[in-house]
């Protein structure tokens, strides 16, 4: 029997793992957190006093401006909702859902990063 393909994803992922070690010290740092032990000082200096990285946090606005950076989900119970509203709901769209699910989502799990990227994008 062939492996499905979250068992070959699995399988090429496992070798990375500097791209996914920076994306949870990225996570961390946003909820104030660190991998690093107390009283070391970051070797970047682009830390804000709330612990945000403002390089990364320029290049991620950046790349949401210029719509070089998308995200996708998948799940068979969000699908099968949204789905049902989509053919139920007169006019009802989809991604606009998704969005304003997902900023709520965001806005309330991750206050300063939103307030943050907000006000970057203006």
């Amino acid at each position: 029997m062939n492996p499905g393909a979250g068992d070959s994803l699995k399988h090429l992922m496992g070798e990375v793992k500097s791209k996914a070690s920076k994306e949870e010290s990225a996570d961390l740092k946003a909820k104030g957190l660190s991998l690093k032990p107390k009283g070391k000082e970051p070797k970047s200096s682009s830390l804000n006093d709330k612990g945000l990285n403002l390089k990364v946090l320029g290049e991620a606005v950046e790349g949401a401006k210029n719509k070089k950076q998308t995200i996708a989900i998948w799940s068979p119970r969000i699908s099968a909702i949204m789905w049902y509203l989509k053919k139920t709901t007169p006019e009802f769209s989809i991604s606009e859902e998704a969005r304003i699910i997902l900023e709520e989502g965001l806005e309330k799990k991750y206050p300063e990063l939103f307030q943050k990227v907000k006000e970057e994008m203006r």
